[in-house]
C-alpha cells in the first residue's frame, strides 16, 4: 500500500470513529432527555423527581390528584433529606395550598414549624411508609359560589410498630380553576372504619 492509500484509509477510519461517537452521544442524549427536552425522571430519586415537577405547567387536575401529589411529597419530606431539600420541597408544597391557607401560614413561620416537626419525627423514629386515597369517601359541594372538595387519605406510619390514620383534606377551586388545599384534619371516625 502506498503512502497516499494509508492516509486515505486512516482518514476513513477516523471519520467512521467520529460518526460512531456522534451516534452514541445522540442516543445518550435522547434517552436522558424527554420529548420536550426536559430531563427524564425515570433515573431520579424521589426527592429529585418531586423537585423537578413544574406545577405551573403540570398542575394536578383533580382534588384527588392534588392530595396524591401532596401525600407523595409529605412522605419524602419526613425522610433523611438535606435541609436544603426540605426547604425546596416545602416551598413546592406551598404551591398546592390555597391563598387563604398561605396568608394564615407565612413562609418563615411555616418553615420554622416544619423543621421543628421533622426533628420531632426523627427523635421518635417516625415515618410515613404508605398512603392510600380512600375511594368511598369525599365529595364536592358549592358554597357561596365557590367549589369545595373533600378527599380522605389513609396514612400508614411506622413508629414502634405500624399504625394507620385517616385524614380529611378540604380543597377549594381557585380563580384559575386549580384545586388548592385549604386545610386538613384527622378523621377519627374514618380511621375507625378503615381498620
Amino acid at each position: 500500500m502506498g503512502k497516499g492509500n494509508r492516509k486515505t484509509v486512516s482518514t476513513i477510519i477516523m471519520v467512521i470513529f467520529m460518526a460512531v461517537i456522534i451516534v452514541l452521544f445522540y442516543f445518550y442524549s435522547s434517552k436522558r432527555l424527554g420529548p420536550s427536552g426536559e430531563t427524564s425522571t425515570e433515573n431520579l430519586s424521589d426527592i429529585e423527581r418531586l423537585l423537578a415537577k413544574d406545577l405551573d405547567q403540570n398542575y394536578p387536575e383533580t382534588p384527588r390528584e392534588v392530595v396524591k401529589l401532596y401525600s407523595s411529597m409529605l412522605k419524602v419530606l419526613y425522610t433523611d433529606i438535606t435541609d436544603d431539600q426540605v426547604k425546596a420541597l416545602a416551598l413546592k408544597i406551598r404551591g398546592l395550598y390555597d391563598e387563604e391557607f398561605l396568608n394564615n401560614n407565612p413562609e418563615e413561620d411555616y418553615l420554622k414549624n416544619l423543621y421543628s416537626e421533622i426533628a420531632t419525627w426523627k427523635d421518635a423514629n417516625r415515618k410515613i411508609v404508605n398512603y392510600l386515597l380512600v375511594e368511598d369517601k369525599g365529595q364536592k359541594k358549592e358554597v357561596d359560589g365557590k367549589q369545595y372538595a373533600d378527599v380522605y387519605v389513609s396514612y400508614t406510619f411506622d413508629e414502634k410498630g405500624k399504625f394507620s390514620e385517616v385524614w380529611r383534606f378540604l380543597l377549594r377551586r381557585d380563580e384559575n380553576d386549580k384545586w388548592k388545599i385549604l386545610g386538613w384534619t384527622y378523621s377519627p371516625e374514618a380511621s375507625e372504619t378503615a381498620k
